[in-house]
């Protein structure tokens, strides 16, 4: 058996998906096995993944038809044999030392039974954004998922498989927020961390959160908060929900002043002009402008 079992979901990733199982199948950390579910994938992505598969034998795929992420994700669970689980995103890629860093940490503390990273961020054409930080110690990752804030990157995440299988896995009613409900979970059989190193390469995309998920994803968060309260014995108001929509517009500006912090002042550029595109009356497309032709 593996040491590791990486899960991918993918659904609809021609776009992306070379580029993510190529980050895995560069590890310097060599023995895993590749789980991919494709979740009734309507384009290309199927037969990209039989194309890799052909050229090695770590990968086993899994299709199907389209149930959503929380069913993909739990019939992956059911092939994975390795003594860990790695989470990894048909869009997203990850450094060549990830698992080995992940798999030495977890070996020398085992009382960890998931293990993250801080991440780097990119658009959706690969050009840098700048750098996400995560808190690194279990107690203020565990202070945050009880507000409702999600502070680990679930495709950056190794976890103890023994652990989440005892857990059964991912559930459905917490969807969309299914990973802050495994993460408190979690919690609850040992400790969380993140690393420090940006093992993680997180790609931004321009769908954000729209109106139509807000409710949903409200109603989830306090359901799984609810159901924490109720196990830990918390005896507490639940916490203000703060999720605003996110127009396209507000994720340019988002991308532009990413970019501008980080020191990446043409992608700043792209951004501030597509941003005053989207909306050529709005103040702040034209204070990111005004900020990024003086540089800083």
């Amino acid at each position: 058996m593996p040491k590791i079992s990486v899960l991918m979901p993918v659904y609809n990733a021609e776009s992306y998906v070379k580029e993510s199982i190529n980050s895995i199948l560069v590890q310097t950390f060599i023995d895993f096995e590749l789980i991919i579910v494709n979740d009734g994938s309507t384009d290309s992505s199927l037969s990209i993944l039989e194309e890799f598969a052909q050229q090695d034998s770590r990968m086993k795929i899994i299709s199907r038809p389209n149930s959503g992420i929380v069913g993909a994700l739990n019939d992956g669970l059911k092939l994975c044999t390795g003594k860990y689980i790695a989470r990894m995103d048909a869009d997203d890629l990850c450094r060549t030392d990830r698992f080995e860093l992940q798999v030495a940490r977890m070996e020398a503390e085992p009382e960890l039974v998931a293990l993250g990273s801080c991440a780097a961020v990119i658009d959706p054409e690969g050009d840098m954004l700048g750098n996400a930080q995560l808190p690194l110690e279990h107690d203020r990752i565990d202070a945050q998922h009880l507000k409702g804030i999600s502070s680990i990157f679930h495709p950056a995440v190794i976890i103890r498989r023994d652990v989440i299988c005892q857990l059964s896995g991912y559930r459905q009613p917490a969807w969309p927020a299914e990973d802050l409900d495994l993460w408190l979970r979690l919690a609850e059989k040992g400790k969380i961390a993140n690393l420090p190193d940006k093992l993680f390469i997180w790609r931004r995309t321009l769908d954000g959160i729209v109106a139509s998920s807000q409710a949903s994803q409200k109603k989830a968060i306090h359901w799984i908060l609810n159901d924490c309260w109720h196990r830990r014995g918390i005896i507490l108001p639940l916490p203000e929900l703060n999720i605003s929509p996110l127009t396209q517009a507000d994720l340019l500006r988002q991308f532009g002043w990413l970019a501008l912090k980080s020191g990446s002042l043409v992608v700043s550029r792209k951004y501030a002009w597509r941003s005053i595109v989207a909306e050529l009356f709005n103040v702040e497309s034209w204070r990111l402008v005004f900020c990024v032709l003086r540089g800083y």
